[in-house]
């Protein structure tokens, strides 16, 4: 063999002996203990969690779950991890599966006892499958507004109001939410739709504003000077996306003319906003367009230079500030005045039949403080909204006073958390409406109160339009959710009252009765800690024979339930006199 390679093959025979002599490396390279390795494969708990991730990918970026099964996803994972299997298409659906059911109940969590507000609309796919989907709107407990899709149903009956309506009982239903928590509905302008959540639901529906302003100025694009314009621009865009030798030559003559190479754009039928994209992309490419037409002897598509001028006019102020364009000035033209009396009319008429929706949305906008100061608003209707707020104040006012928890006496009692109630917006805003003690058997009266805080939050500089207010709000704890406590109260007790609590505590079956619980319910009751309030306390002893007993109360505030302690020292046990001392001077949340 070695006769026959010399002979024949003398190169190869040369190679063949340098590789031999070469020295051999005496440490392996990193990567034949990868190679090793992989044969052994993941622990069973790393394995695990990527295929939790895989999951995960999947559902967010709604990919097919036959994507894991591609050569080329297999490859790059193994190029990742070597020693992760992907694992089979029937493990992933059973992952998908579970990892649906366990956010549907976390969400279930995350909406308990929240007031929410829904979105929902019916959709058709490409296969011909009718939905009706339902979106949740809230906000959490650290300011964050949270959107949530509850579910997106399959409607196979006919989309009448009543079948509507069932479907999203139904979903709500499944998430156990009810009717009374839910504040609004924002649907399209569909009858079915309204009809649904007005009269099946007996929800207050808020009609969706894209949609409806889509409506209105599609009503005011009908005028005959504006309508012919717009027709001719779409026009000329259809054939520049239909003729390639027209789109061709439309780019040589951008080039030569120094223009931004871009195509036309066509307007959608339910955006508004896609016929003012249209507008200002005609007019950015309108030198090397007419150039175009002129060349091709394309004279239909040609705009005049007044009609250029009219659609520069309509479309811009309408994107910028919609309700500034519905006040006709006298510098407008014809044209003009005729499309903006014809979009004032149709969303007056959307908006007239709807005055519970619309006092809703001027409520939440009173709330909102970038806009608080209601000056878009006549007068009257900022009066209507400031009744409504302060209507609806006095009667979280008057459910607070009613609030009684029981409690317990001796050296270790403790009251039974009952469920904490959720507050409304109002409250939320404003905090607890509380009673100022003004000395013994004395208290302002709650309507000048609610007034007061009403005035003081009129008078604070709004907020800029552009801000965030709930990300503000947040971000403002120190100002508006941190409290200087009031100075040390003392509260005094004559016999007559005395004697009438002790019978009413031991009606109720407690066995002894000491002061300090009585001062505790006194703190509840006629104290008010700011905007704060106690719904649960109780009482614990620390105190000596020798000295009278200091006792600390334990409460919660109404706001968002956080624990304060204060403690009330008595004198002696049959002392008509016990003063509060606080433990801290500031009360705050953070």
């Amino acid at each position: 063999m070695r006769a026959h390679l010399v002979t024949l093959h003398p190169g190869k025979l040369a190679e063949l002996t340098s590789e031999a002599d070469a020295p051999q490396p005496k440490q392996a390279r990193i990567t034949s203990f990868l190679r090793a390795s992989s044969s052994r494969g993941l622990s069973a708990e790393r394995q695990s969690r990527i295929t939790d991730k895989l999951t995960r990918f999947i559902c967010k970026d709604m990919r097919p779950i036959n994507i894991s099964q591609g050569s080329g996803f297999k490859d790059f994972v193994h190029e990742l991890e070597p020693r992760y299997a992907v694992p089979c298409r029937a493990t992933i659906r059973d992952r998908v599966v579970k990892l649906y059911d366990t956010t549907k109940d976390d969400i279930r969590k995350m909406i308990r006892g929240e007031n929410i507000a829904l979105t929902t609309d019916g959709w058709t796919s490409i296969a011909t499958e009718a939905y009706v989907t339902v979106t949740a709107h809230f906000i959490n407990e650290d300011w964050e507004l949270k959107d949530i899709i509850l579910k997106t149903a399959e409607a196979q009956k006919t989309h009448t109001a009543e079948n509507v309506a069932e479907c999203i009982t139904n979903i709500l239903g499944e998430y156990n939410v009810s009717r009374q928590s839910v504040l609004s509905i924002t649907t399209d302008n569909a009858a079915n739709y309204v009809n649904a959540v007005e009269r099946h639901l007996q929800v207050a529906n808020v009609p969706c504003m894209a949609h409806t302003i889509n409506l209105a100025v599609r009503k005011g694009l009908t005028v005959r000077a504006i309508k012919n314009p717009i027709s001719r621009l779409k026009a000329t865009a259809l054939h520049f996306n239909k003729s390639t030798t027209d789109s061709y030559l439309l780019e040589s003559k951008q080039k030569l003319l120094g223009v931004k190479p871009a195509k036309l754009i066509n307007d959608c039928t339910t955006l508004w906003n896609s016929t003012y994209d249209m507008v200002c992309r005609a007019a950015e490419q309108q030198a090397p367009v007419a150039a175009v037409i002129m060349e091709k002897k394309l004279g239909h598509l040609e705009l005049s230079t007044s009609e250029w001028t009219l659609m520069e006019q309509p479309f811009s102020p309408l994107s910028m500030c919609l309700c500034h364009i519905f006040s006709q000035s006298t510098g407008d033209l014809q044209a003009l005045n005729d499309m903006k009396t014809k979009i004032s009319a149709d969303l007056e008429k959307r908006y007239s039949h709807i005055k519970d929706a619309f006092m809703l949305l001027i409520t939440a906008s009173y709330l909102d403080p970038r806009f608080h100061r209601l000056i878009h608003l006549a007068r009257y209707q900022q009066q209507e909204v400031r009744d409504k707020v302060h209507r609806e104040k006095s009667l979280i006012a008057e459910d607070e006073e009613h609030v009684e928890d029981e409690e317990g006496a001796g050296t270790a009692t403790e009251t039974q958390h009952s469920e904490k109630t959720a507050l409304s917006a109002m409250g939320s805003l404003f905090g607890d409406v509380y009673r100022q003690n003004a000395g013994p058997g004395g208290t302002l009266d709650i309507g000048t109160v609610l007034l007061q805080e009403m005035q003081m939050y009129e008078t604070e500089t709004p907020l800029p339009t552009d801000s965030n207010p709930l990300r503000d709000c947040s971000a403002s704890n120190e100002e508006y959710l941190t409290h200087s406590l009031p100075p040390p109260p003392c509260f005094f007790f004559i016999d007559q009252k005395w004697t009438k609590l002790r019978k009413k505590q031991h009606c109720r079956g407690f066995k002894t009765l000491n002061r300090t619980s009585v001062m505790a319910k006194g703190i509840r009751r006629d104290h008010p800690y700011c905007s704060f309030g106690f719904k649960h306390h109780s009482v614990k002893s620390i105190g000596s024979r020798r000295s009278g007993p200091v006792s600390t109360c334990s409460g919660y505030c109404l706001f968002d339930d956080c624990p304060v302690e204060v403690e009330i020292k008595v004198e002696e046990e049959s002392s008509l006199k016990a003063e509060v001392i606080f433990s801290v001077d500031l009360v705050s949340h953070r």
